[in-house]
């Protein structure tokens, strides 16, 4: 047998029994200890396995814990911008609501300059963003029950904390807008959630990435005419804009405002 076969026999022996003596490959291979262990060594400088007190075990790609907290999207820029846009519209001593979803997380990331600022929340990961990233803002999250996918909380016990609440503004990620059906997200318990704290909010504020725009979601909101003010990206479809510009409906795609 050729060294660089004999070399393959033995990663596949790791490979499948994760760790062997030197014997038993010496055996295996019909070859010598000495040759084995030289035969380990080269192994173990391409990083293929770890020598050990007689024998060798396989190195295994270490498996990295993933933060639930870290953000998933492939490109963030939309939020971003839309994060930095809504943050212009809080206000100094301003007791603001946050909904769940990508948005929200910017809008929490963009409010480290604003002074004495409370955010009502929902969802555990605005405010885990708003500790981190504006760490001088008061955070309040309103209890129930906890959604182990979404980190959301939802139930009668948030929207009980919810009602002690009126909120200078509100802001919420929608999930879908068309012309015909309105704003839509996609659970029922997030549609409830923004359902009651809309009549809680002096200003209420839809966050909509523009690739939303034309899309339906599962669960409806309310009709086009819902919100007054809408904070999206510059590609929004020319036949939104027109139907805001006609409607007195508010816009803001640039951060320039």
């Amino acid at each position: 047998m050729l060294p660089i076969q004999r070399l393959e026999e033995i990663k596949q022996i790791l490979t499948e029994k994760k760790q062997a003596d030197v014997t038993s490959l010496a055996i295996a291979l019909n070859v010598t200890e000495a040759t084995i262990r030289r035969d380990l060594e080269k192994l173990e400088n391409e990083k293929f396995l770890t020598r050990t007190h007689g024998g060798a075990v396989l190195n295994e790609p270490k498996h990295q814990e993933v933060s639930l907290f870290h953000l998933t999207a492939d490109n963030v820029e939309p939020y971003q911008n839309i994060g930095k846009i809504a943050s212009q519209f809080v206000s100094n001593n301003d007791v603001i609501f946050l909904g769940p979803g990508m948005c929200s997380r910017f809008v929490a990331r963009y409010l480290k300059n604003k002074i004495n600022v409370t955010i009502v929340t929902t969802d555990l990961m605005v405010g885990h963003d708003c500790a981190v990233y504006s760490p001088n803002v008061s955070i309040i999250m309103t209890g129930g029950s906890l959604n182990p996918t979404t980190l959301q909380l939802s139930g009668q016990m948030a929207t009980n904390a919810l009602r002690t609440f009126y909120f200078n503004a509100s802001f919420f990620d929608i999930d879908g807008i068309t012309l015909s059906r309105g704003y839509s997200v996609s659970s029922l318990d997030k549609a409830f959630i923004i359902q009651n704290v809309m009549q809680m909010s002096k200003k209420n504020f839809a966050l909509c990435p523009y690739n939303r725009f034309g899309t339906e979601s599962s669960a409806v909101i309310g009709d086009i005419n819902s919100f007054g003010t809408v904070i999206t990206n510059e590609h929004v479809a020319s036949a939104f804009k027109e139907y805001y510009f006609q409607n007195k409906i508010q816009i803001f795609a640039t951060f320039n405002i």
